[in-house]
Protein backbone atom coordinates (compact mmCIF):
# COMPACT_ATOMS: atom_id res chain seq x y z
CA UNK A 1 0.00 0.00 0.00
CA UNK A 2 3.09 2.54 0.83
CA UNK A 3 4.54 1.98 -2.33
CA UNK A 4 1.21 2.69 -4.33
CA UNK A 5 1.11 6.00 -2.28
CA UNK A 6 4.75 6.76 -3.25
CA UNK A 7 3.95 5.99 -6.56
CA UNK A 8 0.92 8.12 -6.53
CA UNK A 9 2.90 11.31 -4.96
CA UNK A 10 5.68 10.69 -7.70
CA UNK A 11 3.32 10.85 -10.38
CA UNK A 12 2.15 14.32 -8.89
CA UNK A 13 5.10 15.81 -8.68
CA UNK A 14 6.42 15.05 -11.75
CA UNK A 15 3.40 15.60 -13.36
CA UNK A 16 2.90 19.23 -11.39
CA UNK A 17 7.02 20.08 -12.76
CA UNK A 18 6.05 19.51 -16.42
CA UNK A 19 2.77 21.95 -15.92
CA UNK A 20 5.11 24.66 -14.54
CA UNK A 21 7.63 24.31 -17.58
CA UNK A 22 4.97 24.65 -19.68
CA UNK A 23 3.74 28.10 -18.27
CA UNK A 24 7.04 29.38 -18.11
CA UNK A 25 7.41 29.08 -21.77
CA UNK A 26 4.35 30.83 -22.71
CA UNK A 27 4.90 33.72 -25.14
CA UNK A 28 2.51 37.00 -23.78
CA UNK A 29 0.01 38.08 -26.37
CA UNK A 30 0.57 40.93 -27.98
CA UNK A 31 -1.64 43.55 -26.38
CA UNK A 32 -2.93 46.53 -29.09
CA UNK A 33 -4.04 50.18 -28.79
CA UNK A 34 -7.64 48.98 -29.73
CA UNK A 35 -7.54 46.12 -26.81
CA UNK A 36 -6.09 47.70 -24.22
CA UNK A 37 -9.05 49.63 -22.73
CA UNK A 38 -7.83 51.35 -19.09
CA UNK A 39 -11.09 53.05 -17.54
CA UNK A 40 -9.22 54.80 -14.71
CA UNK A 41 -5.72 56.41 -14.40
CA UNK A 42 -5.42 53.20 -11.87
CA UNK A 43 -5.46 50.82 -14.68
CA UNK A 44 -3.26 52.43 -16.25
CA UNK A 45 -1.01 52.65 -13.06
CA UNK A 46 -1.48 49.06 -11.94
CA UNK A 47 -0.93 47.38 -15.66
CA UNK A 48 2.04 49.68 -15.98
CA UNK A 49 4.05 48.06 -13.25
CA UNK A 50 2.53 44.30 -13.74
CA UNK A 51 4.03 44.74 -16.91
CA UNK A 52 7.69 46.92 -16.12
CA UNK A 53 7.83 44.17 -13.25
CA UNK A 54 7.39 41.40 -15.90
CA UNK A 55 10.03 42.91 -17.98
CA UNK A 56 12.77 42.77 -15.32
CA UNK A 57 11.59 39.15 -14.17
CA UNK A 58 12.73 37.82 -17.20
CA UNK A 59 15.14 40.44 -17.48
CA UNK A 60 16.67 38.90 -14.46
CA UNK A 61 16.22 35.01 -15.51
CA UNK A 62 19.92 35.90 -17.25
CA UNK A 63 23.08 36.80 -15.62
CA UNK A 64 23.75 39.44 -18.03
CA UNK A 65 22.16 41.18 -21.63
CA UNK A 66 24.27 38.97 -23.78
CA UNK A 67 22.61 35.71 -22.24
CA UNK A 68 19.39 37.08 -22.70
CA UNK A 69 19.82 38.16 -26.23
CA UNK A 70 21.45 34.36 -27.19
CA UNK A 71 18.54 32.84 -25.90
CA UNK A 72 15.68 33.82 -28.64
CA UNK A 73 12.84 32.61 -27.34
CA UNK A 74 13.84 34.82 -24.28
CA UNK A 75 14.39 38.21 -26.59
CA UNK A 76 11.28 37.20 -28.25
CA UNK A 77 9.65 37.10 -25.51
CA UNK A 78 11.19 39.84 -23.83
CA UNK A 79 10.11 42.57 -27.21
CA UNK A 80 6.63 41.78 -26.93
CA UNK A 81 6.58 42.65 -23.33
CA UNK A 82 8.22 46.10 -24.11
CA UNK A 83 6.11 46.57 -27.20
CA UNK A 84 3.03 45.77 -24.96
CA UNK A 85 4.47 48.85 -22.58
CA UNK A 86 4.92 51.49 -25.44
CA UNK A 87 1.34 50.54 -26.53
CA UNK A 88 0.19 50.98 -23.03
CA UNK A 89 2.17 53.92 -22.28
CA UNK A 90 0.79 55.58 -25.82
CA UNK A 91 -2.93 54.57 -24.95
CA UNK A 92 -2.93 56.15 -21.55
CA UNK A 93 -1.17 59.32 -22.52
CA UNK A 94 -3.54 59.85 -24.74
CA UNK A 95 -6.00 59.08 -22.74
CA UNK A 96 -5.56 60.49 -19.60
CA UNK A 97 -2.90 63.22 -20.49
CA UNK A 98 -0.38 64.80 -18.15
CA UNK A 99 -2.20 63.74 -14.90
CA UNK A 100 -0.27 60.62 -15.56
CA UNK A 101 2.58 62.31 -13.76
CA UNK A 102 1.30 63.75 -10.71
CA UNK A 103 1.71 61.10 -7.91
CA UNK A 104 -2.19 60.85 -6.82
CA UNK A 105 -4.33 58.82 -5.33
CA UNK A 106 -3.24 55.16 -7.38
CA UNK A 107 -1.29 56.41 -9.15
CA UNK A 108 2.39 56.49 -8.40
CA UNK A 109 4.96 57.38 -11.72
CA UNK A 110 7.79 57.39 -8.96
CA UNK A 111 7.38 53.61 -8.46
CA UNK A 112 7.01 53.37 -12.84
CA UNK A 113 10.32 55.57 -12.40
CA UNK A 114 12.06 53.20 -10.16
CA UNK A 115 10.99 50.16 -11.94
CA UNK A 116 12.66 51.21 -15.51
CA UNK A 117 15.48 52.76 -13.62
CA UNK A 118 16.02 49.19 -12.46
CA UNK A 119 15.84 47.91 -15.85
CA UNK A 120 17.73 50.28 -17.34
CA UNK A 121 20.55 49.40 -15.00
CA UNK A 122 20.23 46.28 -16.78
CA UNK A 123 20.49 47.08 -20.01
CA UNK A 124 16.96 47.01 -20.74
CA UNK A 125 15.51 50.08 -22.72
CA UNK A 126 11.90 50.85 -22.12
Amino acid sequence: MKSYFFLFLTFLLLKSCDRVKKEKNIKPSLITETSFKPETICDCNDNGIILLNQILKKRQEFSDLEMLLKNREANEHLEILKKNWKTMQYKCLKTFGAILFKTEGCNDPDKIQAIKDKLYDLGVNT
